[in-house]
């Protein structure tokens, strides 16, 4: 009995697109938009598509048109603002600004879209990904500029608007299949949730222990948590913290 193979619309679409972009790329190499051009264009991306096809990447979710081209458009707007704000620290006036790496969640389901996400963000200057741990799901980010709680602050809404831009472009719930083929990712056993620091926690590149103060990690003086913990009052609004909280105020 012949065996039926069924191909996911999905699948095929996404191979469509790809072939597309493979002849798009072989016209640009010529420099020369001609029938003969695309067309051989066309023949070459079948083929490197039949001969030499890359690792199938399960199509899980659903591409939305008009999300993607807000996520471009915001994106391309960061990309401005963040090289403005680099451009003004380098000729400031004033001392370096202190540089940390933060952690901030990144909830998306797919790898594929995670990688895009992670590209997104490395893209942007004034921080690049250092680390990814593929499940709990979290980026840790070099950031330049992460002296103030503004700084950090601005960080942590900046990265949850990319991660809710890429879930509503690609991976809203009602458009989500699972497919028999996700890739899981390993465990990622360091650093350990006793070692990870939240997006309002800044980590010194140069080290955490203050000089004056050796034994304590994170340069404070005995006392001073408690202190400002006494001085909290009862009703003020905590910073977000990813690790307990689903949603943020987006």
């Amino acid at each position: 009995m012949a065996r039926t193979v069924k191909l996911d619309p999905r699948v095929l679409g996404a191979r469509v697109c790809m072939t597309l972009w493979l002849a798009f790329a072989w016209v640009l190499l010529w420099g020369s938009v001609e029938v003969g051009t695309i067309v051989s264009g066309l023949i070459v991306a079948t083929v490197v598509m039949v001969v030499l096809p890359l690792p199938r990447v399960p199509v899980e979710g659903l591409l939305r048109p008009l999300s993607t081209v807000w996520l471009v458009l915001v994106v391309a707007y960061y990309l401005i603002r963040s090289s403005i704000v680099v451009a003004w620290l380098s000729i400031r006036p004033t001392a370096p600004p202190r540089s940390a790496v933060l952690r901030a969640p990144m909830r998306l389901k797919s790898d594929f879209t995670l990688a895009l996400a992670v590209n997104t963000l490395n893209l942007l200057p004034g921080g690049i990904v250092v680390r990814v741990d593929p499940v709990a799901r979290y980026v840790y980010v070099h950031v330049l500029d992460a002296g103030t709680d503004e700084a950090v602050e601005q960080f942590r809404r900046q990265t949850a608007h990319v991660e809710k831009l890429y879930l509503r472009a690609f991976e809203r719930d009602e458009d989500w299949r699972p497919s028999p083929e996700h890739y899981s990712a390993p465990a990622d056993s360091a650093p350990t949730t006793a070692g990870t620091t939240t997006p309002g926690d800044p980590v010194d590149p140069a080290g955490g222990t203050d000089p004056e103060n050796p034994g304590d990690a994170d340069g404070s003086r005995p006392g001073e948590a408690d202190a400002d913990a006494a001085s909290t009052p009862a009703g003020a609004e905590k910073p977000y913290d990813p690790t307990t909280e689903e949603e943020g105020p987006w």
